[in-house]
């Protein structure tokens, strides 16, 4: 069964897979070059799936926590907690400041993940879109060596359509809104870069089931994607299945931009 690529099998057997299709041999090219990922607790649980996989697949990554690049000799996987949730701006401020504090151009290779819980229901999704591609314009302004890797925003599981009606009746907030919103905002992000610039779609890979199907809901005609139940711990976070997919997302997008920019 199918993500992409990558196949839904126990641990041990898909690090063969990678083996042998090559993805690890690619992986292990990253090792030569500056990156820097900007996330929250989201994050976490992916960089906890990079340093799985760098173990097991010895891909020979440096992985560091810091939000201070002239603290590190390069190249390494540098991941920083980004600004504040719920306040996207910091997050683009905070990768800014990233970039800016690097004592030299490090041709590196940048990633900033929003948190689902950035985006809600009453979000303007077009203007934090907006935003977002200002970051952008300014990184590739002022960091002409830097190339970007886009994301969307991760995902949530949400309540059942008969839990949802009744919030509404009741004036309350629905889950189910907030994913519309994500959902609306991804849309943007895909039109945007895919197939265009490097993209890693962590919507793609959370709401993707074991047996190959997108967990989704149906509103105003149009589908939803949302967290398949399989992938998280918590309907937010992601467990061990869901954390090396995401891992492989990101390294196989990270890959593909060192490729597309080399």
């Amino acid at each position: 069964m199918m993500v992409g690529a990558t196949l839904w099998l126990p641990t041990a057997e898909l690090h063969e897979a990678e083996a042998q299709t090559g993805d690890a041999a690619r992986w292990r090219q990253l090792a030569q070059r500056a990156i820097y990922f900007g996330h929250q607790s989201v994050g976490e649980d992916i960089t906890a799936g990079i340093d799985e996989l760098n173990q097991d697949l010895k891909l020979g990554l440096r992985i560091v926590l810091t939000r201070d690049p002239s603290a590190i000799a390069q190249p390494a996987f540098t991941h920083f907690h980004a600004g504040l949730n719920l306040k996207p701006a910091t997050k683009n401020a905070a990768m800014l400041k990233m970039l800016g504090d690097r004592p030299r151009p490090d041709r590196a290779i940048v990633v900033l993940k929003y948190c689902y819980v950035d985006i809600g229901g009453k979000t303007d999704v077009r203007s934090l879109f907006d935003s977002y591609r200002e970051m952008v314009r300014a990184i590739q302004s002022r960091y002409p060596d830097v190339i970007i890797v886009h994301s969307t925003a991760p995902l949530t599981t949400v309540e059942t359509t008969m839990k949802a009606g009744v919030k509404r009746l009741l004036g309350r907030q629905s889950v189910r809104d907030d994913a519309i919103a994500r959902h609306r905002y991804n849309t943007l992000v895909r039109a945007a870069y895919a197939g265009r610039e490097p993209l890693f779609d962590i919507a793609r890979v959370e709401s993707t089931r074991a047996d190959g199907s997108r967990s989704s809901f149906v509103s105003a005609g149009e589908s939803v994607e949302i967290m398949a139940d399989e992938n998280t711990r918590d309907g937010g976070h992601l467990n061990e299945r869901g954390r090396l997919m995401a891992a492989r997302e990101l390294l196989n997008a990270l890959a593909g931009a060192m490729e597309r920019g080399s």
